[in-house]
């Protein structure tokens, strides 16, 4: 597995892999309606293509293509974490969000923040994220809840 910058390229496999990880990974903590109006959000890849264009992002790759990835924004913010849902408990998330937290420190961010699904909340807080609150967002008529976190990053020197 590669972990690499984002291109233009890969949009097309970032919309499958985030349909994928929302329509089926997320099943076993949103009802159906819920991850259909999340699932929503993005389904083409000129307006996926336009969210990831000024962000850090970067993708999992092996021989078959993208398994994975991850986004953050110019403000420190998580924006996105996606893998496909046969890549969950691979490592992949984990090389991701390691590879992303020492562009971050690069970068200069002290801390970073996320509006975490469920599943991911768990997965963050395995990474020392901390629970914040947790908030109910109305994604077209339809109500789920995300959790915001914060993690401090430690700055060498």
């Amino acid at each position: 597995m590669l972990i690499r910058d984002y291109t233009r390229t890969d949009t097309n496999a970032l919309v499958g892999i985030f349909q994928a990880a929302v329509l089926e990974g997320s099943a076993p903590f949103y009802t159906a309606e819920q991850r259909k109006a999340w699932a929503s959000r993005i389904t083409e890849p000129s307006a996926l293509h336009e969210r990831l264009k000024d962000q850090a992002c970067l993708v999992a790759a092996d021989d078959n293509g993208a398994l994975g990835f991850i986004a953050l924004q110019a403000n420190g913010h998580l924006d996105m974490l996606f893998v496909r849902p046969g890549q969950r408990r691979t490592g992949t998330a984990g090389a991701l969000h390691d590879a992303l937290l020492e562009r971050a420190v690069s970068n200069g961010h002290a801390g970073l923040s996320v509006h975490a699904s469920h599943l991911a909340r768990r997965f963050l807080a395995k990474r020392r994220w901390q629970f914040v609150r947790t908030e109910t967002v109305n994604l077209h008529g339809v109500t789920l809840e995300h959790h915001y976190m914060t993690l401090q990053l430690a700055h060498a020197g």
